[in-house]
């Protein structure tokens, strides 16, 4: 195999990074990095197609006409936060940033595309590249999927990646749960307006909301597993003005779960404390009773990432063990095909590291070189 000088590639990556992190788009608004990332693409030699508006396709044959196909994805879309960074790259687009990393997937997955296709004389599997629009509303993989991106040819293996802050230099792989079980929680309560001064008038949605808080409070403590689980609201509105009985409150929160089955038992639970609270008020609950799954990835493939890994990060190729209640609804695309999931760390050392989603966000720009260099080599490795 002929030496590949990967640290060379390391100026073209931020650059593109830092490009793409200055002019962040959200969710099925990515016209502008979408044209950016074909243009980047069909300079390479590579032809592109569209799925929906913005979702971006390109292959890279190999020699053999009897290959398998890898999928290699990247997310485009920003989060609708205000950058709080002060770096000459920071996003010019108000209140829009880039603070979930997708700016710099974006960047790995495109020099990695060039390095398969320029060296494309040592595949042993075709590679797809995709960028996926809409992540963050978890629309995207739906457009994605829907105009057939794991099939014509079809993939075999697919292959996801992020960014976090929050250990040394290095890559990190699970042969678990990578994230959790994820449903919506909406509650609709409904009463009767009247003066405060007539209160006996009046059905108090607040009141019944308060019991609603008390039944998620004490399920979140009594309810026992040996993996991790939340019911959380985060967002309530209700009433109109300071003297009126609240007629409307609305709860909206999420459920989560590392194990499917906890998912489930935890809805069945929720809905029957709810239907034992003692309230004139009407209580709708609209929780989800399809979650989007676990991200789970395949055992072998995980150990020839943690073997590509170790050769850029030597000691630094982690398996871990650890469970997160984050959610991807890229776990669809473990249904059509065996996949892998993998977690660059990036530290910045001496400063604080704010986590994803916060307006803070920024990871260590050392580690592109090395996310782009493990990817190759994993891909060359199947």
């Amino acid at each position: 195999m002929q030496k590949i000088q990967y640290r060379e590639f390391q100026n073209e990556v931020v650059s593109l990074r830092r490009q793409l992190h200055s002019n962040p788009e959200l969710s099925l608004q990515e016209n502008e990095t979408a044209a950016f990332v074909e243009k980047y693409l069909n300079d390479l030699g590579l032809k592109t197609t569209r799925i929906g508006d913005n979702g971006i396709v390109a292959m890279i044959w190999s020699n053999d006409p009897d290959a398998k196909t890898i999928g290699l994805r990247a997310e485009m879309d920003a989060m609708p936060i205000q950058e709080q960074n002060t770096c000459s790259f920071r996003s010019q687009n108000d209140e829009v940033m880039h603070a979930c990393g997708h700016d710099a997937i974006m960047a790995t997955v495109l020099v990695t595309a060039k390095l398969c296709f320029q060296n494309r004389d040592l595949l042993t599997n075709n590679v797809k590249v995709f960028f996926q629009p809409a992540e963050e509303n978890g629309k995207g993989t739906d457009i994605m999927l829907d105009g057939g991106v794991m099939n014509d040819p079809k993939v075999d293996y697919f292959t996801m990646l992020h960014f976090a802050n929050d250990a040394p230099l290095g890559v990190e792989l699970s042969k678990g749960a990578s994230s959790a079980a994820i449903g919506s929680v909406k509650i609709e309560i409904t009463g009767v307006a009247s003066h405060w001064a007539l209160p006996d008038s009046g059905v108090d949605t607040i009141e019944a909301a308060g019991q609603v808080l008390n039944c998620i409070y004490d399920l979140n403590k009594q309810y026992s597993s040996s993996s991790q689980f939340i019911v959380g609201i985060g967002k309530i509105s209700g009433g109109s003005t300071s003297n009126v009985i609240a007629d409307r409150t609305l709860l909206e929160g999420t459920l989560r779960a590392v194990k499917l089955s906890d998912y489930h038992e935890l809805r069945k639970l929720l809905l029957s404390k709810f239907a034992g609270i003692q309230t004139k008020a009407k209580i709708n609950i609209d929780i989800s009773e399809t979650p989007i799954e676990p991200i789970v990835s395949d055992p072998e493939l995980v150990d020839i990432g943690l073997e590509a890994g170790k050769e850029v990060f030597a000691d630094q190729s982690r398996l871990v063990t650890s469970e997160y209640l984050s959610g991807d609804s890229a776990a669809a695309y473990f249904n059509y095909a065996r996949g892998i999931f993998f977690v660059f760390t990036a530290e910045k050392k001496g400063q604080i590291n704010y986590s994803l989603h916060n307006g803070r966000f920024d990871i260590d720009e050392d580690i592109l070189w090395m996310a782009v260099a493990t990817m190759h080599k994993y891909i060359l490795s199947l």
